[in-house]
């Protein structure tokens, strides 16, 4: 019986050292930086501002043709959680095209997503990325290290 108790209880006690030993996860989502959902309010701030950039800009650029309606959907970032440093950031996009089939009435659409990747530099600290994104223009602003903006990085992805 004691032996029994004894070895439980080491079982347990090494359990739990090495649940206390196990790191986190190095790369967490921008809304869970610095501790779980920390980061929402700032990153939905940002993320609304490059929506506001661009559809001031979309009925000029990107938005004729088939997908005249495009629209951004989701903006995500991942970060170094050991450096607070952004790994990569994908801008996701959707448009379509509804025709009506004259013979059959039938409504027709054509749906594309696209995910566009922010131009970042390697080790783009977060906290430089939120400061342009409150900038005045942080669709065509520099990125921090880089000398391209997040509107360079659209053509290629929305063409």
């Amino acid at each position: 019986m004691v032996r029994t108790t004894l070895a439980v209880l080491l079982l347990t006690a090494s359990a739990s050292a090495f649940a206390a030993d196990t790191p986190a996860n190095r790369y967490v989502d921008a809304t869970d930086w610095p501790a779980s959902e920390a980061g929402m309010d700032r990153f939905f701030e940002a993320e609304a501002r490059l929506n506001v950039g661009f559809d001031k800009v979309c009925g000029d650029t990107f938005c004729e043709g088939d997908y005249s309606n495009l629209r951004p959907m989701q903006l995500r970032c991942s970060v170094d959680s050991t450096k607070g440093t952004l790994k990569q950031c994908l801008w996701t996009f959707a448009g379509s095209h509804a025709s009506v089939n004259p013979k059959s009435g039938a409504v027709q659409v054509t749906a594309k997503t696209f995910k566009c990747k922010l131009l970042l530099a390697k080790d783009t600290p977060i906290e430089k990325f939120y400061e342009l994104t409150s900038g005045e223009d942080p669709l065509h602003a520099k990125l921090p290290m880089a000398n391209v903006s997040v509107y360079d990085g659209l053509p290629g992805c929305l063409n």
